[in-house]
């Protein structure tokens, strides 16, 4: 049985399972663009795929203060999703939505309530609820996920060789744990169609402990992702304007 709460939070959470990129379920001021963009993304040296993105920054009456958006189409699966969090990159709404051809394989949206996280997911093997307690400084982060490690950097002031660890949700998987980011460098270099940029690099172990890389320059701006364990790498195509 599903807990009062979550009852409570339904229409709400259908209402972002209307789609990713549909109307907000409340009023909001968008302003100017933080970052937009886009990587490529590599499997073992062979390009499989792309994902575009944008981050702005918005005023919503609930708290968001920050909202992501992307696309992404890595083999025959296309995946869009939009995440609104606030000043900590705590989330305050989220919806996914995921195709592989023609056939809508998820569609999940989830909703910020009275300290806990609401999700409601419908995919191929049915319909899940599912509510996580929102402890201080979650994020969100999915095991395919690219973008949203520009949350997870924003605004974080770590010494090289420091680190910290966070609560994590990760509603795809229905998981939640903790992710731990550790500051390895203040002076690598990514070069971005042929421009070289100092960046931080980032070691990030998920809550199901595998290990990401993560190059960002100071102010989080994203410029490469790598999963060693996968082979994949993710590398921006323009550098940040």
């Amino acid at each position: 049985m599903m807990r009062p709460i979550f009852l409570r939070f339904v229409p709400a959470v259908l209402a972002l399972l209307a789609g990713p990129f549909g109307p907000a379920a409340v009023a909001r001021a968008q302003q100017p663009r933080l970052d937009v963009g886009s990587f490529t993304i590599t499997i073992n040296g062979h390009r499989a795929g792309r994902e575009q993105f944008s981050i702005q920054r918005i005023t919503s009456n609930d708290g968001g203060t920050v909202e992501l958006r992307s696309e992404s189409a890595v083999g025959e699966t296309r995946t869009a999703m939009r995440l609104e969090a606030d000043s900590a990159g705590t989330p305050v709404r989220y919806s996914v939505e995921a195709r592989r051809g023609a056939e809508q394989t998820l569609r999940l949206g989830g909703q910020r309530v009275r300290g806990r996280f609401a999700t409601l997911a419908r995919s191929v093997t049915g319909e899940a609820a599912r509510e996580y307690l929102l402890r201080p400084g979650a994020v969100v982060l999915e095991d395919d996920g690219i973008v949203q490690y520009a949350l997870l950097l924003r605004g974080r002031q770590l010494d090289e060789g420091a680190g910290i660890t966070l609560p994590s949700l990760t509603p795809v998987a229905n998981t939640q744990g903790a992710v731990r980011v550790v500051l390895e460098s203040k002076s690598d270099v990514v070069v971005i169609a042929g421009a070289r940029r100092v960046a931080r690099r980032y070691r990030v172990v998920s809550a199901a402990g595998e290990t990401r890389l993560v190059w960002a320059e100071a102010e989080g701006l994203l410029l490469r992702l790598s999963i060693p364990s996968r082979g994949l790498e993710a590398l921006r195509d323009d550098v940040p304007r």
